[in-house]
């Protein structure tokens, strides 16, 4: 908890540094998201029936996407810091600290992800309900059940992040690839368009992969339109979570084996 601490701490100094850089983030926030309620809207004019679900829910749908990807694409920065300390051939000095490296690296990014919460969710949220009209969750229990599946969602492209990092241990350069991985990851995660707009042979694809557990699982929850209970939905994003991460981990230990960097 010290070092999680510590790097919050370091997380908002940055944002008290770069207020101007946090200022223009903020409303790049407000603008995507009116430009998605303002997409759906005449969308839904020309056919309404043509969606699954109503109108404000389908708005509320892409306002939690425009929201929670501040969140969710901090675990993008454990992979490029992996990427850059193998070029740099600094990646030996964090082996060699008394930190295990994995926990380390989820400590970062969560100290990033409780500043963010606080500084352009919570404001952008704000402004979606008042402004925007989006739908608050139904319940209670919705509510709760919806903040759980973020950490899942969130744990989950960590440990796809991480692995992806963990090949420079063994290319040295991960950046041929991260473009194509980051457009399939934001498609198949449903963070633009619902998987259930997605012909069937491809919602059916896109549905057996992790990266719907990201995005897709926690905004049906919000708007209700989870097809099985919220229970059974719980349980099996968290077994995408223990998945990953066992994965993630058993990848680590043979990395470590055969750790070559440039410079070191």
């Amino acid at each position: 908890m010290r070092i999680l601490r510590g790097f919050i701490r370091t997380a908002f100094r940055d944002a008290a540094i770069y207020r101007i850089d946090f200022w223009l983030s903020l409303l790049s926030v407000f603008f995507l998201m009116y430009a998605i309620a303002s997409i759906w809207a005449i969308l839904y004019r020309q056919s309404p029936n043509a969606f699954g679900v109503t109108l404000r829910q389908m708005m509320t749908y892409g306002v939690l996407g425009v929201l929670l990807a501040p969140i969710m694409q901090t675990t993008g920065q454990a992979r490029s810091y992996i990427a850059n300390q193998v070029r740099s051939g600094l990646i030996e000095i964090d082996l060699m600290k008394p930190l295990d490296f994995m926990a380390h690296m989820l400590a970062r990014n969560v100290g990033e992800v409780c500043v963010l919460f606080v500084l352009r969710v919570i404001p952008g949220f704000l402004f979606a309900v008042l402004f925007l009209g989006i739908q608050l969750p139904a319940s209670p229990v919705s509510a709760a059940a919806f903040g759980v599946s973020v950490a899942f969602g969130y744990l989950v492209f960590f440990g796809i992040n991480f692995m992806i990092g963990l090949l420079a241990l063994i290319t040295h350069d991960i950046r041929s690839y991260t473009w194509a991985y980051n457009a399939i990851a934001r498609f198949a995660s449903g963070e633009l368009i619902p998987l259930w707009l997605f012909p069937p042979l491809l919602g059916a694809i896109v549905g057996a992969l992790p990266f719907q557990a990201i995005y897709f699982v926690p905004m049906t929850i919000y708007i209700g339109a989870h097809t099985d209970s919220l229970a059974t939905t719980l349980f099996t994003q968290l077994g995408w979570v223990v998945g990953v991460l066992l994965v993630c981990r058993l990848v680590w230990q043979r990395c470590q084996r055969r750790i070559a960097v440039q410079g070191g």
